[in-house]
């Protein structure tokens, strides 16, 4: 099994650019707040989920990394085929960790980096938001092979600045398999995570994905602000 298949729908496969373009507050004027500065090294490092801070039976695990490309058939959801990939254009990565639970191989990652400043993060952000409302059911191609992938919007804890919450469905005729992920995208200035749940099994349990959305935006804002 290719790992990247199934590592698209985890935070391990990190979600690439937001597309250029300014922030929504006004530009110019009295009082204007400054761009908020890159997060530092140490400030992502913080934000980093450890296993004292996850429920009972989590453990980490290593992720290893995924070259995978997908690129949307339409242009409009390219910001959701941008989920899948590793590669990062225009951020810093600021680190990863992922986690597997014992007993059902349910996987939780997550994953920090940081824009120049917040209105490229505000983009992203946005570029996400836009993509899932026009995007339910879409193609993505790599390598020749194409893959369907289902989106939706979900109501997520409300964390840092900006948040957005979605599951991903990705049909992998390859493998015979079908996968679903809780995903939350989290902004706090200039910085981002995205935290993904991805519970297995053939009724896949999605219960426990606000919690555990908590845990990490929290982790994540109180190591930008640090």
């Amino acid at each position: 099994m290719r790992r990247g298949a199934v590592v698209a729908l985890t935070a391990s496969a990190l979600f690439l650019t937001a597309a250029c373009g300014g922030s929504s507050d006004e530009e110019g004027g009295a009082g204007q707040k400054p761009a908020a500065a890159p997060l530092t090294e140490a400030q992502m490092k913080a934000g980093l989920l450890e296993v004292a801070d996850l429920p009972t039976g989590w453990k980490v695990e290593a992720a290893a990394p995924s070259e995978d490309k997908p690129k949307a058939e339409k242009p409009e959801c390219q910001p959701l085929a941008q989920l899948m990939s590793d590669e990062v254009e225009g951020a810093t990565e600021g680190g990863e960790r992922e986690f597997g639970r014992d007993g059902d191989s349910a996987i939780l990652a997550q994953q920090i980096f940081t824009y120049a400043d917040d209105a490229a993060a505000k983009a992203f952000v946005k570029s996400v938001g836009d993509a899932v409302g026009a995007c339910a059911t879409f193609t993505t191609v790599q390598d020749g092979e194409k893959m369907t992938v289902t989106a939706e919007k979900l109501t997520a804890p409300q964390v840092g600045e900006e948040t957005v919450g979605l599951r991903l469905g990705m049909d992998i005729p390859q493998l015979g398999m079908k996968l679903e992920s809780d995903v939350l995208v989290a902004r706090q200035g200039a910085g981002m995570m995205r935290l993904a749940y991805v519970p297995m099994g053939e009724k896949p349990d999605h219960s426990g994905f606000e919690d555990l959305a908590k845990r990490g935006g929290d982790k994540f804002v109180k190591g930008a602000q640090g």
